[in-house]
């Protein structure tokens, strides 16, 4: 659905959210192809973290738009860089990409929620909005809090799931698949509401 409205509105978006509907464009085939591997027995974890840092480099560019701040501008290459590394050189371990390892999807969740918290800390200090309903970037930010505080327990006990029980481990990734419809939703309102003149 916000792959469908993020096309049908391309045209009419501002530059952060273009960059959004790119990101949802970007996560889409790699999602499609997780669901068919996975539906045939394959290990789709190599997908990750190419996710990972395609998905972390388009929010950074979302924010970096939205935020309009020098300061972060000029440290957004550093991040987006220092995470690309750490996450290739995280997968290059032996046997490395055919493992679940959740130091990649910890680390991007704090990052992304910095990023949530620099937004947050602009709206209030700026205070231009007169309705948050009205506003995409807040659907955005808060479709990434909710997820990413969600995610981050599922990765942070991810190992121990995994060993304790395979049902309460599904269980689990079934919260996740919960967790990801709400983000993507957040994210379709975003780009469904009209754009401010």
């Amino acid at each position: 659905m916000a792959a469908l409205i993020g096309l049908l509105r391309f045209r009419h978006l501002p530059l952060n959210l273009r960059y959004l509907a790119a990101l949802v464009w970007f996560i889409l085939p790699l999602e499609m192809l997780g669901l068919v591997m996975m539906l045939y027995h394959q290990n789709n974890l190599f997908l990750m973290p190419i996710s990972a840092i395609g998905e972390f480099g388009l929010l950074a560019q979302v924010y970096s738009k939205t935020l309009q701040s020098r300061a972060f501008n000029r440290a957004m290459p550093w991040l987006v860089g220092g995470f690309a590394a750490y996450a290739i050189f995280d997968s290059l371990y032996v046997g490395a990409l055919t493992q679940f390892r959740p130091g990649q999807q910890v680390l991007q969740s704090v990052l992304v929620l910095g990023l949530v918290g620099l937004y947050f800390r602009k709206l209030l200090h700026e205070l231009r909005v007169q309705q948050l309903k009205r506003e995409p970037m807040f659907w955005v930010s808060a479709g990434l809090t909710i997820y990413c505080l969600g995610y981050l327990q599922i990765a942070l006990f991810s190992s121990y799931l995994l060993r304790y029980s395979v049902r309460l481990n599904m269980n689990v990734w079934m919260v996740h698949s919960l967790l990801f419809m709400t983000l993507y939703c957040c994210y379709s309102m975003a780009l469904w509401l009209p754009q401010k003149k």
